[in-house]
């Protein structure tokens, strides 16, 4: 997926997709993986905040192809400071995935939660 009109990654909802500006998961670098905490109910991403370190993640990709990840951070992060976080938006010599989603625990301004929930996994 891509960005919509106003310049943000949004996945219909039931969805998790990799941002395609992004690498693809498994490669060098971090790829960006979002879905909803909520969408008329809970949704794909609705126990992000649970995921322990050290816990096990499966990202099964388009090709079928299915990734065994081991989560080694995890952190509420303001949504304005996540468009410049470089564990995020810079770069990596190994593979990584953040995985996203709206913090459902952070304060809720005009419909919209003001933090975003990320989980970064490595390689097992």
């Amino acid at each position: 997926m891509g960005t919509n009109s106003q310049g943000q990654i949004y996945p219909p909802a039931r969805t998790t997709m990799w941002y395609d500006k992004s690498p693809q998961p498994g490669d060098k670098g971090v790829s960006v993986v979002a879905g909803h905490v909520t969408y008329d109910g809970p949704d794909d991403f609705y126990e992000l905040d649970r995921v322990a370190i050290g816990a096990s993640v499966s990202v099964k990709c388009s090709n079928g192809r299915t990734l065994v990840w081991k989560v080694t951070e995890r952190q509420s992060v303001n949504k304005t400071a996540l468009t410049r976080d470089a564990r995020v938006w810079g770069s990596s010599q190994t593979p990584v995935v953040a995985l996203i989603t709206c913090d459902r625990a952070s304060k809720v301004v005009d419909g919209h939660h003001l933090n975003n929930y990320v989980v970064w996994v490595r390689p097992a």
